[in-house]
């Protein structure tokens, strides 16, 4: 690494250092919550830790090609969108959830500062990050009830068709358990899964920007994507039911804590098995392309 560029990256970490500590000072706190077991483990927020941890392996992977874009320097265009972003930093709550999301977004914005096109592909990467947080949280306030609705009406209907004795009444399903006992599940907009979605969206993203695919292929692979986590998490609902009904209500629970580590990595895999396929399909004819 060149001198220069050793001297603008320890200006662009004391500055973003120092730009932090004053936006978040004293609020730091709080975030040790969101460390523990319980907090990323038991109440299903490893997402966002999940998503984050790629982002840095998708920063490695990129190094490269971002050294090559910071060592063209610094842009108006560029300088405009950072100090824009540091801006928007300031409207980001100072709350536990979002002050690695501000943290890094002061980051990012004083780097797209200092080294210009070198900062697209983290802005890119991180922006993963960013909606991985955000969209849940958008979908419980504004999407609530039609986010959970999208679950309840298939998962109503694979349970008549099953003969299950089980009855919805709006998002709340009710039924006996083998001892006697009546329970009832209410399937809000945070069990219809959008952070999973979210998940989804922001790895695929990823994907594309290391193993691009033609738009003909990327589409319809999206599209799979996005049917394929909504289903899972219409037969996680319907696992999670299912054991409630037939088990008990320790079982019911118990489904619903490891069935989001279960179903979706195994989704996932599959998807990722299709994606990289048709990948080497489109690689390799384009290999043959040039030949």
């Amino acid at each position: 690494m060149n001198k220069a560029l050793h001297v603008k990256l320890t200006l662009w970490l004391t500055v973003s250092v120092f730009l932090v500590c004053l936006t978040t000072l004293g609020n730091w706190a709080g975030f040790k919550s969101n460390l523990s077991y319980d907090y990323i483990v038991a109440e299903h927020n490893v997402a966002p830790w999940g998503v984050l941890g790629l982002c840095f392996v998708w920063l490695f992977m990129k190094w490269k090609e971002i050294r090559s874009g910071m060592e063209q320097g610094a842009t108006a265009v560029f300088a405009g969108a950072g100090i824009g972003m540091a801006a928007l930093a300031c409207f980001i709550p100072v709350t536990a959830d979002f002050l690695l999301l501000k943290a890094i977004t002061i980051a990012l914005g004083v780097f797209a500062v200092l080294f210009g096109r070198g900062s697209l592909l983290p802005l890119i990467i991180f922006s993963t990050y960013a909606f991985t947080i955000l969209f849940p949280r958008f979908v419980n306030a504004y999407l609530e009830l039609p986010y959970a609705l999208s679950m309840v009406l298939p998962v109503n209907w694979l349970i008549n068709a099953l003969g299950l004795p089980v009855t919805a009444s709006g998002q709340v399903f009710s039924f006996l358990t083998p001892s006697g006992k009546e329970i009832s599940v209410l399937v809000s907009g945070a069990c219809a899964g959008p952070a999973t979605m979210a998940v989804f969206i922001s790895i695929f993203t990823l994907m594309v920007l290391d193993a691009p695919v033609s738009r003909n292929r990327a589409i319809p692979l999206f599209l799979l994507g996005v049917l394929g986590t909504w289903l899972q998490n219409v037969l996680r609902i319907l696992i999670i039911l299912a054991c409630g009904y037939l088990i008990g209500e320790k079982a019911l629970w118990t489904a619903h804590f490891y069935t989001i580590y279960v179903l979706f990595p195994l989704w996932y895999l599959l998807f990722a098995a299709i994606y990289f396929k048709q990948y080497s399909s489109f690689f390799g004819k384009q290999g043959k392309d040039l030949e």
